[in-house]
């Protein structure tokens, strides 16, 4: 039996964006911020982060920005 990831804490969530400040980050790294460094994020967990991140981009002050090397998205607060 598999366990169900916990669900995320938008204040949780919040404080780990204003850590970055005015740097950009990428969803990994602030996934990897909000577990407290653990690096070892599975692609669901990290895609779940990004879907949160768009979703509530607004809200956090936060806007996702163009780059054609794919792979993660980069964040940039507003």
């Amino acid at each position: 039996m598999t366990s169900s990831p916990a669900p995320i804490n938008l204040d949780k969530l919040r404080n780990a964006v204003q850590r970055f400040g005015r740097m950009s980050f990428t969803t990994s790294q602030l996934a990897a911020d909000y577990h407290r460094g653990d690096e070892s994020l599975s692609a669901p967990e990290t895609a779940l982060f990004d879907e949160l991140l768009r979703r509530h981009a607004p809200l956090l002050g936060i806007t996702p920005q163009p780059s054609s090397a794919g792979g993660d998205t980069v964040w940039l607060a507003l």
